[in-house]
Parts: C-alpha cells; sequence; structure tokens
C-alpha cells in the first residue's frame, strides 16, 4: 500500500513523472492506473546493474527523488540514476535488511540517503500530514485497495492476510 500511496501522493505533490517497480504484474499495473508513467518489473534474480539499466530507460533524464519501501537490489540500482545532488528516502526493507551501496556511486554524484520513521515526527508534525493525507483521500484523490471485513470474519480475514492472499489491506467493520 506504500507504493500505491506514494504513486499518487508523488503526483498530487507536483512530480512531473513517476516510474514504479513491482514485482507482480497486478501490482504494475495497478501503479500505472493510479498515475505512473510507467512500472518496471523487479525480478527474483536481478541485479543492480539490470534494474538500473531498466529505470534509466524508464526516466526521460536523471532522477531527483525516489522514495524507497523495499531497500535491498533496488535501492542500490535507483541511487545509480538519481542526479547530483538527488536524495533517496527510505521507508522500509521489503526487498532486503542490507543493500549492495557502492561508495563511489554515493560520492561522484554528491547523493543523499534518508532514512525516514513516522517516530521521527512531533506530534504536530503527524496530525499536519495526517490531515494532508486525509483530506486527499476524501476527495477521492488518494486510493489503496483494501477489503472491508465484518467482525465476525476476523479469522478467516487473518489467515488470509497471513498467507498474503489478501488482495490489499483489510479494514475490519464493526
Amino acid at each position: 500500500m506504500v507504493g500505491q500511496a506514494a504513486v499518487q501522493l508523488a503526483l498530487l505533490g507536483g512530480a512531473r513523472r513517476v516510474i514504479a517497480v513491482a514485482r507482480s504484474a497486478s501490482a504494475r499495473a495497478r501503479a500505472e492506473e493510479l498515475g505512473a508513467a510507467v512500472a518496471i518489473p523487479l525480478l527474483p534474480d536481478d541485479d543492480v546493474t539490470s534494474v538500473a539499466d531498466r529505470l534509466r530507460h524508464a526516466a526521460d533524464g536523471p532522477v531527483d527523488l525516489v522514495l524507497d519501501p523495499v531497500f535491498g537490489v533496488p535501492a542500490a540500482a535507483a541511487l545509480r540514476v538519481l542526479r547530483p545532488g538527488g536524495r533517496l528516502v527510505n521507508l522500509g526493507s521489503a526487498a532486503g535488511a542490507t543493500a549492495p551501496i557502492e561508495s563511489a556511486v554515493l560520492r561522484s554524484n554528491a547523493l543523499r540517503m534518508i532514512g525516514y520513521t513516522n517516530n521521527g515526527l512531533s506530534t504536530d508534525e503527524r496530525a499536519a500530514a495526517l490531515t494532508v493525507v486525509a483530506g486527499h483521500a476524501a476527495a477521492g484523490r488518494l486510493t489503496v485497495d483494501h477489503e472491508i471485513v465484518p467482525f465476525d470474519g476476523i479469522g478467516d480475514a487473518w489467515a488470509r492476510q497471513d498467507a498474503g492472499t489478501t488482495a490489499g489491506r483489510i479494514v475490519l467493520a464493526l
């Protein structure tokens, strides 16, 4: 869901072009439905060079900002397509807790890697951010795949979430 929200929020924030990366064809299709100019595949046997080549091909020039919820090989590849002074903001580690990042890649373009966590925000900053996001959601400009499940279906919903067979987030209704 982070990727779906990131595509939409980047466009709402004025991004000229958004490139998504996803493992499944359905996730890539959803990213494009939400406004990504292109969604490139992330393959199980990918290395940094192959992902960077696909990113470079999809971009129409150097990239200013990467929002990275996956880290690992995709983050190392994304660093290679950033413009001088570009930023990678890491939000998670779904593709790996470590990344094969080369010092020369960081230094040669004075790149910046930033770790982000909501826990680093003050109460006022968090409230302001949530107000913006909730406003976009209430206006229908921000959506994520979800399923509303009655509270008495929690057992089945939990089992499907644990098995990874849900099509999005599960929202329990009382």
